[in-house]
């Protein structure tokens, strides 16, 4: 696999930082997440894949990739993680910062109702459904 030479600015380094108060530096790829994830099998990086992604700074695979979009934010992945570094945090962190300064907020939905799953298992942990 060819790496691209741009990788991440201090910009962006920090404002994942800023989201999801963890150091993706820290995982050593055990890969528990991804063989945890119930939605693996639909994504073309795997949970596992995208830390180390974003462990190298190559966010811009990350916002490239439908991973972060398929992710249902169920924390199974998070729940495995032995060193605690919730990799669906990561994921909605890369989520926000594509929505917030990438202009990417026309994703078509994943669901037939027309909203995105993370939006309905995240309503459904705020608000206890």
């Amino acid at each position: 696999m060819r790496f691209p030479a741009e990788t991440a600015d201090a910009r962006e380094r920090d404002e994942l930082a800023d989201i999801v108060r963890k150091n993706v530096k820290d995982c050593y790829q055990c890969l528990k997440c991804s063989s945890g994830c119930p939605l693996a099998a639909h994504m073309d990086y795997y949970p596992h894949q995208v830390m180390l992604l974003a462990k190298m700074d190559l966010y811009q695979r990350i916002f490239d990739c439908k991973s972060v979009w398929v992710c249902a934010s169920c924390m199974a992945c998070s729940s495995r993680c032995p060193r605690d570094l919730e990799p669906a945090k990561i994921m909605e962190g890369f989520r926000a910062m594509m929505l917030r300064e990438r202009n990417q907020g026309d994703k078509p939905a994943v669901n037939a109702k027309g909203m995105p799953r993370q939006a309905l298992i995240s309503s459904m942990r705020k608000l206890g459904g």
